[in-house]
């Protein structure tokens, strides 16, 4: 494969200039011509312009919520407007100025013109659009109301991530504290400790337990310092990696739930996404079933997904969505009196719109107790352990204090 710069006419007769990838240049010109492009020339790209292309791309791989944001919202505008799918991906695609997210429009719009539905060609690009984007597009296309649905995604795009990134924000001191507070402890053991152990040695001093246990864990990490670090390191990696799959997302959610700590956060957290998914899908006039659906596909953790589910199954044997959530342990009883007054007055849309603020509210404030407890209990670890040092360091050195020179 190789790249190949072009200058051709559009469908629309303006001049455009860009770079393929083809097997060869009559390869180039053939898929140029199905995207209805008229090839006025055409010339291989040379070596050091692919590279430094592909050396760009490296340090432009993330895609920014607000492009995401910005992208659904003109593009639900110009679909109002009656502008087909594949002509408004090309307009778009040729006003992009991040090489990721150009390649990734070009990409949808080549499939859309192919045949592909829009929801199809996203699920090739989930690095980029996620799951509930993806099945929230799917519902508007099955619906007929895609523009809506573009509209109501593109805010919830901005309120999500802007959540995503306060909890993130939120965690960020006690995770630092932690980190720091652990290598002061592998620079302590391995290197200030391991002084005292000498000075208590040519002393000649009986140790208290303490003292024996803290030099044996300080010879351990003094000895094998390389090893203590990197191992300290790929424990932190390994987590990260594992928090960010799938499953350990799962994990850790489900424990969150079973922490008091973190419960409030977790539930009010899942509380504001499941209300306004529905609020938004609702407004855009998309069916109950069909938006419980949707949404029940974009869940993975297990707690959650089933509270949908069970929305769903009532609703397909005739009930109400408050006959499934009693006793339910994600949405509390206000939430649950609310719904129950959106089904009763037909204004379930805005009902949920009003639980999704409300409880965002309520998770900030969520968050905030959340961390008043956890930096004390931190702060507390972390006096016991220096406690302990000390204890253990000094009780020989006032032992010492007593010794005669002879």
């Amino acid at each position: 494969m190789a790249f190949f710069e072009y200058q051709a006419k559009d469908s629309e007769g303006k001049i455009v200039t860009d770079k393929i990838e083809a097997q060869d240049e009559a390869a180039a010109i053939s898929i140029l011509g199905n995207k209805g492009f008229l090839v006025t020339s055409i010339n291989e790209a040379k070596e050091d312009t692919q590279v430094l292309e592909a050396d760009l791309n490296i340090f432009n791989r993330r895609v920014s919520a607000e492009s995401i944001s910005t992208f659904l919202i003109q593009l639900s505008i110009m679909i109002k407007c009656g502008v087909s799918l594949a002509e408004a991906l090309q307009s778009l695609e040729h006003g992009e100025t991040n090489p990721t997210f150009k390649a990734c429009l070009e990409d949808l719009r080549s499939r859309v013109y192919n045949g592909a539905s829009f929801s199809e060609a996203l699920s090739h690009h989930m690095d980029i659009f996620d799951k509930f984007t993806v099945a929230m597009v799917r519902v508007g296309e099955t619906g007929g109301v895609l523009e809506q649905v573009l509209v109501k995604l593109a805010a919830s795009s901005k309120r999500r991530m802007a959540l995503k990134g306060q909890i993130i924000g939120a965690l960020a001191y006690p995770c630092v504290l932690l980190l720091v507070a652990s290598i002061v402890l592998i620079v302590l053991m391995g290197f200030a400790v391991p002084r005292f152990a000498d000075l208590f040695s040519k002393a000649g001093l009986e140790l208290p337990m303490a003292t024996k246990i803290l030099i044996s864990i300080s010879n351990f990490v003094s000895t094998n310092w390389i090893a203590v670090i990197v191992g300290f390191v790929l424990i932190v990696i390994l987590f990260i990696y594992y928090a960010i799959t799938e499953s350990g997302r799962n994990t850790l959610g489900e424990f969150s739930l079973k922490i008091p700590v973190l419960r409030d956060v977790t539930k009010r957290y899942f509380v504001v996404q499941i209300s306004e998914s529905m609020g938004l899908l609702l407004q855009a006039g998309v069916p109950l079933r069909e938006l419980l659906l949707a949404i029940e596909n974009t869940m993975t953790l297990p707690t959650p997904k089933a509270t949908v589910h069970k929305m769903k199954e009532y609703i397909d044997q005739g009930s109400n969505l408050k006959s499934a959530l009693e006793d339910d342990p994600i949405f509390p009883p206000m939430a649950q009196k609310l719904i129950e007054t959106g089904e009763t007055t037909g204004t379930m849309d805005s009902m949920f719109n009003e639980i999704a603020t409300y409880y965002d509210e309520q998770l900030n404030a969520a968050i905030k107790a959340a961390l008043s407890v956890m930096e004390p209990c931190l702060i507390v670890i972390m006096a016991v352990l220096v406690g302990f040092i000390m204890i253990a360091v000094f009780i020989p050195l006032f032992k010492m204090s007593f010794i005669r020179p002879k």
